[in-house]
């Protein structure tokens, strides 16, 4: 069942939401709590479709309690709509907005007022989840096409130039002038290296370990085959936990991983890379570390790998289609780059 989650210190306002919501939306549960603390503890449990929220409350305020909701990933993608007294005075609202409120609402209010700022938020987050199921099938349907073209190239190409390099290899060239050999020589030179490289070009594409063993041992491939590649030592770390991530996400975040180690080699000039991949709290938790030069995080938003590359940006938003969070930021050295994704919400993610 759909949730409403009204948050106000005031048991009477409590009850007039919630015959309310019981009057205009009664496939909704109402669910009511009287601080900020509660309010925050109940969105992470119940993880209704909307908030509404009032600020002047003891301990901790309308405008903190925002604040926090929309910084945990776990509940930063629920609307909500500030009802206050202080609703009149537009530097309040703008206040509210600042924090994160999705609109604000004045109190004493109008029902008719409240209905339709319900229905503008609920037709919001409805139009955030299919946008979300479309960006998922986009995902998965990229990928499915990723693997064909790389089975066609194992298959075709990769399989006729293996041939090729072995029908070659068999001829008896000793009886050869020197100037044959040397062609010869040269040109199975040539198509060995290019079924070593179609042979990496497919594992690029779609990498067989990540769909037959998961996303640590193509991580810990991934992380071997960029060390033996570019002289950059890796470290992998993990728990021994196995959690359950939907196959889409477990292909995104093993891109993630891809994406960010090409930007370390191309902007970081670092020498080390460091992965930790654990879960703790139904969130699944990823960080890339290097020790290179660093990243102004004011030009993330400009940050973008040509020729098909996510970008930094483009990874930021991804995630919040999937009601994750990556953050990029200074270390003590290099540049700390996290993705956190919650586990328990099965229908979205």
């Amino acid at each position: 069942m759909r949730k409403i989650l009204a948050v106000d210190d005031h048991p009477i306002n409590l009850d007039l939401l919630e015959q309310i919501i019981k009057i205009f939306y009664p496939g909704f549960e109402f669910l009511g709590a009287k601080s900020g603390e509660e309010g925050i503890t109940r969105a992470i449990e119940f993880q209704p479709d909307l908030i509404l929220l009032d600020i002047m409350m003891p301990g901790l305020n309308g405008y903190d309690t925002c604040k926090e909701l929309k910084k945990d990933p776990k509940t930063k993608h629920i609307p909500i709509i500030m009802v206050s007294a202080l609703g009149h005075d537009s530097n309040e609202r703008i206040k509210g907005l600042d924090a994160g409120a999705d609109s604000f609402l004045s109190k004493p209010f109008d029902k008719v007022e409240l209905r339709a700022q319900i229905n503008v938020a609920l037709r919001i987050k409805d139009y955030q989840e299919r946008l979300k199921s479309l960006n998922a099938e986009l995902l998965l349907a990229e990928e499915r096409e990723r693997r064909r073209i790389a089975e066609n190239l194992h298959d075709c190409l990769g399989q006729t130039l293996s041939l090729a390099y072995m029908n070659l290899t068999s001829i008896d060239i000793n009886g050869c002038a020197p100037k044959v050999k040397k062609t010869f020589d040269f040109t199975t030179e040539l198509i060995n290296k290019a079924v070593k490289e179609s042979r990496s070009l497919t594992y690029d594409l779609s990498p067989p370990i990540l769909y037959e063993l998961g996303l640590i041992p193509a991580v810990k491939w991934k992380l071997e085959e960029f060390e033996s590649k570019h002289k950059i030592q890796t470290q992998l770390y993990f728990d021994d936990k196995n959690p359950e991530i939907k196959k889409e996400f477990t292909i995104f975040l093993f891109r993630i991983v891809v994406e960010l180690l090409n930007n370390i080699v191309k902007h970081a000039k670092a020498s080390n890379v460091e992965v930790r991949i654990e879960s703790e709290n139904n969130l699944f938790k990823m960080t890339v570390t290097d020790n290179g030069c660093g990243i102004d995080t004011n030009k993330i938003k400009d940050t973008r790998i040509k020729n098909g590359g996510f970008g930094l940006f483009s990874i930021s938003e991804r995630m919040e289609n999937i009601n994750g969070s990556f953050h990029i930021q200074p270390a003590e050295k290099g540049t700390v780059a996290e993705i956190v994704l919650p586990l328990y919400n099965r229908s979205t993610t």
